[in-house]
């Protein structure tokens, strides 16, 4: 080991050439870094969509949700699943266990699940897919196209833009909404069907059969060798009037339909940019992508084609992730400029400059050499990357210091420069590498917390760990090789005189002889502080101070058509637009539910919380009419998305469910910090049933499903068949004329018989008013009510509310229904877990790498000391600025574990290089003159850290809700950490040598005893 700590120390050409590379390709790797907002990593998450057009919410359930929902349940790697039927569309999420070693083996297995599922109805065109959640395809930015002219030629315009938008670089995937399938449209007469002898679904497949391109393969024996090809389709409405349908009698469609035209399918969905009726277009980025970039090039085709399209049409943005990642971004890079700043004058203040200038260059070599590495582990430049190496920029400096310290202490005591640099860094060696170690033993076990939040913050201890590798071998390779430069030639060190650390060394002083005050009225506050503070303090996974997205769902009336709940809606949309804090917004209207995302101006330049804009809008929609509810949800930015209290009402009767569901949400509202409590309405829609008569089916021999089909292509219509016109499929539907779809005309509609007769629908079927539900949800395969709540983050947290929830309601009956707990109170409940083990984990590590460097159990536990005052200070400040126990701020009491016993343990360390020097009957004289010689490292240290982090804390370059409490927990912990290491920790020390040598020295020196 000696070889290599005089290696690199004796070859300064070699350590400037090594500093000059490692920063060169950091810098070369940051600049091709892709820029994002959080890592990379996968969700665990994914989406099952079917589509079934025209069939019913219970349809939907039974005939499609259910039979997926079986076979999910046989899959070992699912945590839960939850699924929406609602007409013509089944939904399902699924979400996979945390700790799941391969999550693309369970998406398989998930995908070969769906394609077991054999028995779908003919009415499911396009088999389920599965869609699987990445942090990095995640929309990036929804646009739209609008436009004062026909449906048709917006849609043109449309597909033009569409085609462009997915040849971007960047661009990995494009979701379109309201771009609706163009279809012929054959609109049959019931009369002309029953004077020619004819059935719906007989002349659909008369269509369907007639219209073919089938390949025959080439004719070898023939010169040129061509291909037969039988060619019948009917790609024009011409051709689609002029089949023939029959010859006895001669017979063509057009005979027996009242119109056949072009047109697209029905709409069952309105997209809206800013409050215009759009083309949305959801665009997500490939997995190489720099959002920005890419942001930036969609925003200039955008610009183009404006130019193009002229003012009939308007382009429109409705989300853009870029701006509120450009903005984290500068905040970060301010924030960690200001920092950068501040360390540079700190170390200019306290060391000779051409020593300050070698222990600053550590700063861009430990953040460069870690940014050179992190491609190499899969990451990117994203903000939480870049707040960890603001959070480590006075820490990184802090073994610099401490070697060019000792090193510049023993030529200042006569020693040559080469015996000094060896010396100096052998001497400091072993606490240098315990400082390195602990701070990492800390920062590991966050590297393996569960669930999404643990995944998000996995960037924040490796680019701490990276960073702390760089520091180690600059400190004890690079900064000896730059010292021996600068004190060559006998360069005199300049001592910063103005610097007077007097009153430290007196309250040192004062803290050591009176220990034994000290030390009980100090552990008697730090104790009482904890506790006023951690009883006054919520837990808030993410809090939403600095939120700047809000979704926003409403629940119209099941009976309206779209286009009159669009009209209604229009009432939000303006309430949004009226609304100065909000930037732009996108929205799909649809019947009952829409929903829309509203992206609000930057936190630092707007005077109200998206709290507060809720909370106004919130009594604004009491005046709005004709919708049954308005939920609106802030997005904290974190992996649990949705409400901060999300139960759901499972299984049971549906009585049961029902009485559970009101007693739950009249009892939310009840609990002192609740708000805005909500439950899945689910409106009743009018609905009008087939009352199948069976013993006429038997006796016709007409099935279930003929009756049922034929009603389909009566009123929705069916698809048939389809053609590929060169650019995209066209799909034929046969359905009724408009002003036929009744039932009285429905009475009349023909069913072919067994025996060849027509049998009018009426004999079949007897028709029941009744009501249905609009939609339907599951969880884990069974019907569920959601009720959700927020919190005041001030008076309560969602734990809480939980536990609050299960005290009233475990007892009671209700008929099987069952609470379950989703969304942040169980990612909660994990981190909580997690949190716990790491702290244990890190304390355990900690304490065992002490003892196995002081080689004693007694000077190990007073480094260890430390921590708890630490932790204690770290609670009270975050009481102080009012702040609540976050996600971040409990990361942050965790790192800080591991920073604050560097000092303490470079203090402790060298007591016990020192002790020779000692004399037993003068230990008082000797703690104090050894704690007060590590006065200026400790307190440049600190403070290193501490102006490193200050801006960051306290949003000196703005303020990130995110790494702001982290920043204030560690820099604040660093500042009492101090007091505690200089006062506290030196107290206990001398105690406990006292304790250990009290016989010998009560009998060589009492006069001593008693003056301490």
């Amino acid at each position: 080991m000696n070889y290599f700590l005089d290696l690199l120390s004796q070859r300064k050409f070699a350590s400037k050439v090594l500093t000059f590379v490692i920063i060169s390709i950091g810098v070369l790797t940051a600049y091709n870094l892709p820029l994002a907002e959080k890592p990379r990593f996968d969700l665990g998450k994914g989406n099952i969509i079917t589509v079934y057009p025209g069939a019913t919410a219970k349809d939907v359930e039974s005939n499609v949700t259910s039979k997926i929902e079986k076979e999910l349940l046989s899959i070992s790697g699912i945590k839960e699943f939850t699924s929406k039927s609602e007409t013509g569309l089944s939904n399902i999420s699924v979400v996979l266990e945390s700790n799941v070693s391969d999550p693309n083996a369970v998406y398989q297995d998930i995908r070969d699940a769906i394609s077991r599922v054999s028995d779908l109805p003919a009415g499911v065109t396009e088999a389920p897919t599965l869609s699987v959640k990445k942090s990095y395809s995640l929309d990036f930015m929804v646009v739209g196209i609008s436009g004062d002219v026909d449906y048709k030629a917006l849609r043109d315009k449309a597909k033009d833009l569409e085609l462009e938008l997915r040849r971007l670089d960047g661009i990995g995937e494009v979701h379109t909404i309201d771009l609706r399938a163009p279809e012929f449209i054959i609109q049959l007469e019931p009369i002309s069907l029953k004077r020619y002898g004819l059935t719906i679904d007989e002349v659909s497949s008369i269509i369907a059969e007639r219209n073919a391109l089938i390949s025959g393969g080439r004719l070898e024996q023939l010169k040129n060798n061509p291909e037969l090809m039988t060619a019948a389709e009917l790609n024009s409405i011409e051709a689609i009037r002029e089949m023939f349908i029959s010859f006895s009698p001669n017979l063509q469609l057009k005979d027996i339909t009242g119109s056949i035209e072009s047109g697209f399918e029905k709409g069952d969905i309105y997209g809206s940019i800013n409050g215009k009726k759009s083309i949305l277009f959801d665009l997500r980025t490939n997995e190489s992508a720099d959002v920005i970039s890419t942001s930036k090039a969609v925003k200039t085709l955008l610009e183009n084609k404006q130019r193009i399209l002229g003012e009939k049409y308007s382009l429109g943005i409705g989300s853009d992730l870029s701006k509120d990642i450009q903005e984290k971004s500068t905040i970060v890079q301010n924030n960690g400029l200001v920092g950068l700043a501040l360390v540079l004058v700190t170390l200019a203040l306290f060391l000779d400059k051409r020593i300050a200038f070698w222990v600053a260059i550590s700063i861009p070599v430990c953040i460069f050499g870690t940014l050179s590495l992190l491609p190499a582990f899969g990451q990117i430049l994203d903000v939480f990357t870049m707040s960890a190496l603001i959070l480590i920029i006075g820490i990184i400096v802090d073994d610099a210091v401490v070697v060019s310290d000792k090193i510049v202490a023993l030529v200042e005591e006569g020693h040559d420069i080469e015996h000094a640099v060896s010396k100096g860094v052998k001497s400091v060696f072993p606490a240098v590498l315990a400082s390195i170690l602990s701070t990492m033993i800390a920062f590991i076990p966050l590297l393996f917390l569960p669930g999404n939040s643990g995944k998000l913050m996995y960037v924040i201890p490796l680019t701490v760990i990276l960073a702390l590798c760089f520091s180690f071998v600059d400190a004890l390779f690079f900064i000896p090789a730059h010292i021996k430069g600068v004190l060559k030639n006998n360069y005199q060190v300049q001592k910063k005189k103005f610097i007077n650390l007097n009153a430290i060394n007196k309250l040192i002083a004062f803290a050591i002889k009176k220990s034994k005050v000290v030390l009980p009225c100090t552990v008697a506050l730090f104790i009482g502080l904890a506790f006023v503070s951690y009883k006054n303090l919520s837990f808030l996974f993410f809090p939403t101070d600095g939120a700047y997205l809000i979704e926003v769902s409403a629940e119209a009336d099941p009976e309206l058509a779209l286009d009159e709940i669009w009209q209604q809606t229009q009432q939000l949309e303006t309430m949004f637009k009226d609304t100065s804090e909000v930037a732009y917004w996108y929205g799909e209207v649809s019947s009952p539910n829409s929903v829309w995302v509203i992206s609000l101006t930057p936190p630092n330049s707007r005077s109200r919380s998206a709290e507060q804009i809720v909370a106004d809008w919130e009594n604004k929609i009491s005046e709005i009419k004709g919708l049954a509810q308005v939920e609106f949800d802030i997005d904290g930015g974190g992996p649990p998305v949705g409400r901060p209290v999300d139960l759901r009402v499972v299984g049971g009767s549906d009585s049961g469910r029902e009485k559970l569901a009101n007693e739950l949400t009249a009892y939310l509202k009840t609990i002192e910090g609740t708000s805005r409590v909500r439950r899945d309405l689910n409106a009743p829609s009018p609905q009008i049933q087939a009352d199948l008569q069976h013993r006429w089916l038997k006796y016709y021999g007409i099935s279930a499903t003929q009756v049922g089909d034929t009603i389909k292509y009566a009123v929705d219509g069916k698809r048939v068949t389809r053609i590929f016109n060169g650019e995209e499929e066209v799909f034929f539907r046969v359905a009724l004329e408009e002003d036929d779809k009744s039932l009285s005309e429905l009475n009349n509609i023909m069913l072919r018989a067994s025996d060849n007769s027509l049998v009018p629908l009426q004999e079949l079927v007897r028709w029941k008013f009744t009501d249905s539900q609009a939609k339907i949800n599951h969880f884990n395969g069974e019907r569920v009510i959601r009720v959700s709540s927020g919190v005041d983050s001030a008076i309560t947290d969602p734990v809480t509310v939980f536990s609050q929830v299960q005290t009233q309601f475990s007892d009671k009956d209700y008929e099987g229904a069952s609470l379950v707990a989703t969304g942040q109170i169980i990612e909660t409940q994990e981190a909580q877990l997690g949190f716990s083990i790491a702290v244990t984990i890190a304390f355990i590590g900690i304490a065992i790498l002490l003892i196995l460097l002081f080689d004693q159990f007694t000077e190990a536990l007073i480094v260890l000391s430390v921590i708890p005052f630490g932790i204690s200070g770290a609670l009270f400040i975050l009481f102080l600025h009012n702040q609540v126990l976050s996600f971040f701020s409990i990361i942050g009491m965790i790192a800080l574990i591991g920073i604050m016993v560097n000092n303490s343990l470079v203090l402790i360390w060298h007591l016990k290089e020192t002790t020779h020097d000692s004399n037993s009957s003068d230990l008082l004289s000797f703690v104090i003159k050894g704690t007060q010689s590590r006065v200026r490292p400790i307190t440049l240290t600190t403070i290193t850290t501490v102006a490193g982090l200050i801006p960051l804390a306290y949003g000196l370059g703005g303020y990130d809700n995110y790494m702001s409490p982290m920043a204030l927990v560690v820099g604040w912990g660093c500042v009492i950490s101090m007091i505690v290491t200089l006062t506290v920790v030196p107290a206990l020390y001398l105690w406990i040598k006292q304790v250990k040598t009290q016989p010998e020295y009560e009998s060589k020196n009492p006069e001593s005893i008693a003056v301490s």
